[in-house]
């Protein structure tokens, strides 16, 4: 099965799906590395679900755009070493 979800916390009245692709070497390779994707991206606070992708090379993330920005989402992907850019949203 590809992709992990995960919820946490409460849902907000106003959710936002943020997109990222993986555009740099290092790769989303297994299972393993969409776990460890999610487990870290809903540490943020804000972050309600995610969905990481090993064959489409992109992650989502519903977000309470309230607490939570891509750019702090981007910020994560890059500390666990992926470089990832934003579709469709403005940083």
């Amino acid at each position: 099965m590809t992709g992990t979800t995960g919820i946490a916390g409460s849902t907000a009245a106003a959710t936002r799906t943020l997109t990222f692709t993986v555009t740099g070497e290092e790769k989303i390779h297994c299972a393993g590395c969409e776990q460890r994707i999610t487990r870290a991206l809903l540490r943020l606070h804000g972050v309600q679900s995610v969905h990481a992708s090993a064959q489409n090379q992109e992650v989502l993330a519903m977000v309470d755009p309230t607490q939570v920005g891509p750019d702090q989402v981007r910020a994560k992907l890059r500390q666990l070493g992926y470089k990832a850019e934003p579709q469709g949203v403005a940083l």
